[in-house]
């Protein structure tokens, strides 16, 4: 199974069995503030999706990261190709109480550098909502560099962000 590991985070590929532990940030309002969908209102909503998804995908990458100390899942760190465009996109969600602790961009850092050397990527975007500062802040930390603004709407229409795009070209 395809593993990657950092000083405090081991991360593998999502698989369905792994509902139970997404459910503590799956089901937190305060998590899903400005992510596209909604807090799930049962542990069980993401087996709607999660079956899916191809663990052995090439294009689609779902990491699901764990803390080395005690175990526990921190959250699901992905990175995905668009074909079309050649650019790997960022995604993230952490557990409301990782906040804070620097996981996201110690797990996202290796998560680039292993689709760099495994799947040939070389160019990264990730889109943050102008006002959520920690993931701006990520962005930064990974080196990538402003590039647009834009918007974004939740998928149920609930709110709409201002938006900045960041990127990152390696190679």
């Amino acid at each position: 199974m395809e593993m990657i590991e950092t000083e405090r985070l081991i991360m593998r590929r999502l698989m369905p069995e792994d509902y139970k532990a997404m459910a503590a940030w799956d089901m937190d309002e305060r998590v899903y503030k400005y992510l596209l969908g909604s807090a799930c209102k049962t542990p069980e909503e993401p087996l709607a999706w999660l079956p899916k998804k191809d663990p052995a995908s090439k294009v689609n990458i779902l990491m699901l990261v764990s803390a080395k100390n005690d175990g526990h899942a921190v959250g699901i760190y992905a990175v995905n190709h668009d074909l079309e465009r050649d650019v790997w996109t960022l995604s993230y969600v952490n557990r409301y109480d990782d906040w804070g602790k620097g996981y996201t961009a110690e797990g996202m850092k290796a998560l680039m550098d292993h689709a760099v050397k495994e799947y040939g990527a070389h160019t990264f975007e990730g889109e943050c909502a102008r006002e959520n500062t920690g993931s701006r802040k990520v962005m930064e930390k990974l080196g990538m560099i402003y590039d647009h603004s834009s918007s974004y709407t939740k998928n149920d229409g609930s709110a709409t962000f201002e938006s900045d795009v960041f990127t990152l070209t390696i190679g």
